[in-house]
């Protein structure tokens, strides 16, 4: 599973447009592709509905055009991202980013694989520990168990 969890970031940030900003140039970096396109996919998908969960745990998706295979990053903020609200009305400060193709199989493993971690996100005891971790890291090793 390591392969897919390609990065890990802690950070401070307030606000979701800095929150988008920071996850932009880590993607745009590691994909070659620009952080304008990036930015787009972000925004795009979030109009779309809200990729907050609960408990202070968002999904955002950027879904690009190239061929590649599909990855998570996984960010920690230290503080509250105040103008993000989860379904439970409390403050995102956990992203755990879906970075996929436009056009993927469901046969892909590594699609699989992350299909498998997002659905740990159902769990509670889960969700506990995610909360408790204080780094991004601890977070990768709490989805990879």
């Amino acid at each position: 599973m390591n392969e897919i969890l390609l990065d890990s970031c802690d950070f401070y940030v307030t606000d979701q447009k800095t929150a988008f900003q920071i996850i932009a140039d880590i993607v745009a970096s590691k994909m070659d592709v620009s952080k304008k396109t990036v930015l787009k996919s972000l925004s795009t998908r979030e109009k779309i509905a809200n990729t907050a969960l609960v408990k202070g745990i968002a999904i955002p998706h950027i879904i690009l055009e190239s061929d590649f295979t599909p990855w998570l990053l996984i960010l920690k903020s230290k503080t509250l991202i105040a103008d993000w609200d989860c379904l439970d009305d409390s403050k995102v400060n956990t992203l755990i980013c879906l970075v996929v193709p436009k056009i993927i199989k469901k046969t892909n493993k590594s699609f699989k694989k992350i299909i498998q971690i997002i659905d740990k996100l159902a769990n509670d005891s889960v969700i506990a520990k995610i909360n408790k971790a204080e780094s991004a890291t601890e977070i990768v090793q709490i989805l990879k168990r």
